[in-house]
């Protein structure tokens, strides 16, 4: 299959019946044969006529079975069953020609040569019949991936046009007309005021969608969204922005150092909209946010949990929904990205005293240019290799002075 994959596909069962019945009856009737003419029949005969009609007749319940099981379409089964019976019928008939002018010595010889003309042919015809169509089936997937690929790349071109227009025009025009409301608020009378509040909220607001937009555009225009990343790097830039940007807030990180996931430039896109939403709902009167990383052999785990009021269940249903209000993407989006690198995010845990949210990224090697593992400066270890927890790496810490209350759900 084009995907990579085996999909199977809806069959109607009649064909492969058929097929299979023709040989179990066939079967029965060699044994019916055996035991009819038991009296003229010696060892040797029976043994020949099991290699020369049972066993093709076997051969027919197999195939029959087999065609059933395949990915083959319903619409090529009629021409199989149009090869195997009939050149089951077309080779019975050219031995039957023979039989009248040169027939067999004994009845019992003429019916076993019958049936072996029927199921030879049989088996040869459904034998053509089946590779035949594997041969049209996979000609039809191949053009129909080509047709996919030339598809794709039309669709990214345009989302690469989109992703420029959005650059170039409608985030520099935002970016201005916030620049001007600004300008203009600082020298504005209690009138004009209103209104310029107005367009400056709306145009950052603005901005906001725009950027969202083309976070999706640059991870869905990528050609390889299964590129290496280094997580310790990016949530060490993340978390450090958002510690910068807001002063009353507490943050523990601990992430091992050199960690690889597979994906793009979108995943700083996603923790940066998880760790913004910790921030904007926590109604705590000290915020608090703890980011930690588990490895496994294959998986990394990044949980980011908060000291807020928890998610509400009615929430918690939509949590992941696209927002038809305010244009949100929000954590939409985060699920989007997530998805396309072959992860997953859930909310994990939240209550009165906080939540947690899991994201799950395929883990990758870390290689250098040279194509050898890389090696942390300070233990000489290759980083292939599966760390667990900050056991075997320095921890980021970012923490303000602890309280007491609010932690529970903090890990």
């Amino acid at each position: 299959m084009s995907d990579g994959a085996a999909v199977r596909r809806p069959t109607d069962a009649t064909v492969p019946w058929l097929v299979g019945g023709l040989g179990a009856l066939s079967f029965a009737f060699f044994f019916g044969w055996s035991l009819w003419f038991a009296s003229e029949l010696d060892p040797t005969a029976i043994a020949l006529g099991f290699v020369t009609v049972a066993v093709p007749a076997l051969g027919l319940v197999w195939g029959g079975y087999r065609l059933e099981r395949s990915t083959i379409g319903v619409d090529r089964h009629r021409r199989i069953a149009q090869w195997c019976f009939g050149c089951g019928v077309g080779f019975l008939a050219v031995n039957a020609l023979i039989m009248i002018f040169f027939p067999w010595h004994t009845t019992s010889g003429n019916i076993s040569w019958a049936q072996f003309s029927l199921n030879v042919g049989a088996v040869a015809g459904l034998t053509v019949g089946y590779v035949e169509a594997r041969a049209i089936q996979r000609e039809v997937e191949a053009t129909a991936a080509t047709v996919r690929a030339e598809r794709l790349a039309e669709e990214r071109e345009v989302l690469t046009y989109l992703n420029d227009l959005l650059r170039h025009e409608v985030l520099n025009s935002a970016q201005i007309i916030n620049g001007h409301a600004s300008l203009l608020l600082e020298d504005a009378d209690d009138r004009s005021r209103t209104h310029l509040e107005t367009i400056d909220r709306k145009s950052d607001a603005l901005t906001d969608v725009i950027d969202d937009v083309r976070a999706m555009l640059n991870a869905s225009r990528e050609s390889d969204a299964t590129e290496r990343v280094d997580l310790g790097d990016l949530l060490d830039a993340e978390v450090t922005a958002l510690d910068d940007r807001i002063d009353e807030l507490e943050i523990d990180a601990d992430v091992p150092d050199a960690v690889f996931v597979s994906g793009n430039e979108g995943l700083r896109w996603v923790f940066a909209n998880v760790l913004e939403n910790a921030v904007e709902h926590n109604d705590s009167e000290h915020p608090r946010i703890a980011v930690t990383v588990e490895t496994q052999a294959e998986t990394v785990t990044v949980r980011i949990a908060d000291n807020g009021p928890g998610i509400s269940a009615e929430t918690r249903e939509t949590l992941f929904d696209r927002k038809s209000r305010n244009h949100g993407l929000g954590l939409y989006l985060v699920y989007i990205l997530v998805h396309r690198y072959g992860g997953s995010v859930e909310l994990t845990e939240t209550g009165p005293q906080g939540s947690v949210f899991s994201i799950t990224l395929a883990r990758a090697d870390a290689t250098d240019d040279d194509g050898e593992p890389t090696r942390d400066p300070k233990t000489d270890t290759a980083h292939g290799t599966e760390t667990t927890g900050s056991a075997e790496s320095e921890p980021i810490s970012r923490t303000g002075s602890q309280s007491d209350d609010g932690d529970a759900g903090l890990p």
